[in-house]
């Protein structure tokens, strides 16, 4: 699935099954985190009992071992009831209760007791020393380690674990010190005894009790997940439904964005939008063209950023009209704000040319003023003359007066109204001009 296919499948699981499938993974991860952690936790605090356990039979063992000189020491030796394949004469004996017992070498009998632990119980113990190199009872690499950190009071015990032979062997080693007893047949030596316990079956014992535990955390997080999922199921018809409603919002908004887009492209006038932190978000072409900008020299900046002046007052005047490049500009802001929130949006500023628009009024005005003020000059210049005959002529000019004064009010009246015009409304003057109408304007 290409990745936009897949975000568009994720952000808008219409279909049911998908919304509860996309709901369950981050549970599932979490789940599958928690399960990973708990598993780790108990595998390690399992490989901790285990070692523990391991080395308390061992210390149980090592402990054994050292008891066997309480009988050896007082009676010289180890005894065993005599039998007819050992040589009674070159043995010590002693009779106990009508049966005779002869003694054997120490370093003949703890073989034989390491032999019979490990046929009837498995485990092995040998005891060893570093002057044993070149012996039989010579130590292996991690003896010969273990007692020379012993050597040197480095350690009081080791344990590791070690395969031998296709065996797994839990190995115990702790310094063994010679007593008075012993030191009647040995030299006082570096030796140690080493104790092998087999944890095969305590492996797979562990490994069980990890395998429960696994799987009932496993199942019991498969059924959450599932009851999750049988949830979002049953409430996923609204929730689907509300997703498709969503995704159907958007297009129709990226559809109105689109045409709203085109309709300010297409708009003559300059239009800016300035949101509620005074940073120019939007200008159309046609603004764009006005000032001779292009959209990455005034987009995202606020209007005190922009180093033209004549530009920035366009964006910051509170003037209805300003001039810029000698032509005239109008200026409207229009705020845009959620009424019901109280939510301030920003602000709309509209910038429209209107150069050719006053050029007209001007014409139009002036054609007014000429078409007004025609009549009452025309009639005053005519009385003028009638006055100066009469005057020559001695003759009585009172008439003549009043209407010269009549027209210098018809004059007057003509010019307040011209002020107080507030609304525009024309009139034709002649077949191809059109004027402002004075009177009714």
């Amino acid at each position: 699935m290409p990745l936009r296919g897949l975000k568009k499948w994720i952000l808008y699981p219409e279909n049911p099954v998908r919304l509860a499938l996309i709901l369950s993974l981050p549970l599932a991860g979490v789940l599958a985190l928690l399960f990973f952690s708990v598993i780790h936790w108990e595998k390690k605090s399992i490989d901790d009992i285990q070692t523990r356990n391991m080395t308390l039979y061992a210390k149980a063992f090592y402990q054994h071992i050292l008891t066997s000189p309480l009988w050896r020491g007082p009676h010289g030796g180890y005894f065993i009831e005599t039998t007819e394949h050992l040589n009674q004469q070159k043995k010590t004996s002693l009779v106990i209760m009508g049966r005779r017992f002869t003694r054997i070498e120490p370093s003949l009998f703890t073989p034989q007791i390491d032999f019979l632990s490990r046929k009837r119980a498995a485990y092995r113990f040998h005891i060893t020393s570093l002057e044993s190199v070149n012996t039989s009872n010579r130590p292996d690499r991690w003896e010969l380690e273990s007692l020379g950190r012993f050597k040197w009071n480095q350690s009081q015990q080791e344990v590791t674990t070690e395969v031998i032979q296709n065996i797994k062997y839990f190995r115990f080693m702790k310094p063994l010190k010679l007593n008075n007893i012993c030191l009647n047949c040995h030299r006082n030596i570096n030796a140690g005894i080493s104790i092998d316990i087999p944890v095969d079956y305590s492996d797979r014992m562990y490994a069980a009790q990890l395998k429960r535990s696994s799987i009932t955390f496993a199942t019991f997080g498969l059924i959450i997940i599932l009851f999750v999922m049988a949830i979002t199921w049953f409430f996923s018809k609204r929730i689907s439904d509300g997703f498709r409603a969503i995704k159907k919002l958007n297009e129709q908004l990226q559809e109105i964005s689109a045409k709203n887009k085109k309709l300010l492209d297409s708009i003559i006038d300059g239009i800016a939008v300035i949101n509620s932190s005074g940073i120019i978000e939007v200008a159309n072409p046609s603004l764009l063209k006005i000032i001779n900008k292009s959209s990455v020299d005034i987009i995202d900046k606020s209007p005190e950023q922009l180093e033209d002046e004549k530009i920035k007052e366009l964006f910051i005047s509170d003037k209805k009209e300003i001039i810029f490049n000698d032509r005239v500009y109008t200026i409207t802001d229009v705020a845009v704000h959620d009424e019901a929130s109280l939510r301030d949006y920003g602000r709309l500023r509209i910038i429209h040319d209107a150069t050719e628009e006053k050029t007209s009024a001007i014409i139009e005005l002036a054609g007014a003023a000429a078409h007004e003020l025609r009549q009452p000059l025309t009639i005053i210049l005519n009385l003028l003359s009638i006055i100066k005959d009469k005057t020559e002529e001695n003759k009585d000019i009172s008439e003549e007066l009043k209407i010269f004064e009549s027209q210098c009010h018809r004059i007057n009246d003509i010019i307040n109204k011209m002020l107080k015009i507030t609304r525009y409304k024309k009139k034709k003057y002649t077949n191809d001009i059109d004027i402002i109408d004075i009177h009714n304007a």
